[in-house]
């Protein structure tokens, strides 16, 4: 009974940390906010390493929320998310040894990672709803970085008087520049470049993340989608993946693969489609060559009862994530 309790007391601590976190920088989001000092963050995480079971638990929950719980998670979790993952991904002495173990989703072998690669890879694109809590954690995530990059600067106290200060950014990991690319244009029509929507505002971002569209319009942000675009097999890949699309209409969709066809927005890593015809092959090429490895890889047997659930969703995600793969194999014949 006494360690209900303490479970019950911890979970509460950490909720309510999460809550004044994600309250903190809402704040500073909705004031505009563009430099200020992060290091209250910063000395309540190094705090924290010193109660290691409230740390425990934050991990613990962190982890429950990202990967289970996002469908139900507002601006302000995404923003708390972010904000802590930022301090976690540049000070060592915060996130030194924190780590997660998981089992790998086909063949169950536990693996060990730092608490922030995990959380990253761990952001859901399977549904439009999950698709915009992780757009909004992304962009959350880089106006954040730049809002208290001045504190991640090396050796800032060290420079000569003579010596301007020049304002750092903190580093942002690949895995968030690739969801910006990603998600940003397939979730918001103003974000296709080339398109002859431009300025309409349209999006299917749901309701609960009215910051999204805010923040892609931050410099820094929209830097970063429209100079570095996933390549055409990584976009394949990261959309072959979507469980289902209830929130998108067909319309939507075979416009948006349209755009990616003929836009040549996220390009083939081996660029040799000097004409459009070797261009629409080599799309082709990569459409089926990912169809083939993703039925290949769903399609092993599994006997143990733990992998039912695994089985079950593999099933889903090829109901949906070839349906929408077929449809970009139709508009490119087209």
């Amino acid at each position: 009974m006494l360690n209900c309790y303490v479970c019950i007391a911890l979970l509460q601590v950490v909720q309510l940390l999460l809550n004044t976190v994600g309250e903190t920088v809402t704040g500073l989001f909705n004031l505009s906010v563009k430099h200020c000092d992060g290091s209250w963050l910063t000395q309540l995480l190094l705090m924290l390493r010193s109660h290691v079971a409230v740390l425990r638990t934050l991990c613990a929950i962190i982890c429950h929320l990202v990967t289970r719980q996002a469908n139900a998670l507002s601006d302000c979790h995404a923003h708390a998310l972010a904000a802590i993952m930022v301090h976690w991904s540049n000070d060592a002495q915060c996130a030194t040894g924190i780590l997660v173990e998981h089992k790998t989703e086909m063949d169950q072998v536990i693996e060990t990672l730092p608490i922030v690669p995990y959380v990253l890879q761990s952001l859901p694109l399977s549904t439009a709803v999950t698709m915009s809590f992780s757009l909004s954690f992304a962009a959350s995530y880089v106006v954040y970085a730049n809002m208290v990059g001045h504190a991640f600067l090396a050796d800032e106290n060290q420079m000569l008087p003579d010596q301007p200060l020049v304002k750092a950014c903190a580093v942002t990991p690949s895995s968030i520049v690739q969801l910006l690319s990603y998600l940003g244009p397939r979730l918001i029509k103003d974000l296709r470049l080339q398109s002859s929507n431009l300025g309409s505002k349209e999006s299917v971002v749901s309701c609960k993340f009215s910051s999204i569209e805010r923040f892609l319009l931050n410099d820094s942000v929209r830097r970063l989608v429209e100079k570095n675009p996933i390549s055409f097999e990584m976009w394949v890949r990261k959309e072959i993946e979507v469980m289902y699309d209830e929130d998108v209409s067909p319309e939507w969709l075979s416009e948006y693969y349209n755009w990616v066809v003929f836009t040549r927005w996220h390009k083939p890593s081996v660029t040799d489609s000097a004409t459009p015809r070797m261009y629409l092959d080599k799309v082709l090429q990569q459409l089926a060559r990912a169809v083939l490895e993703f039925d290949i890889r769903y399609s092993h047997p599994h006997t143990c009862g733990c992998c039912h659930k695994v089985t079950n969703q593999s099933g889903r995600l090829k109901q949906a994530g070839c349906h929408n793969v077929f449809s970009l194999l139709q508009a490119s014949r087209n």
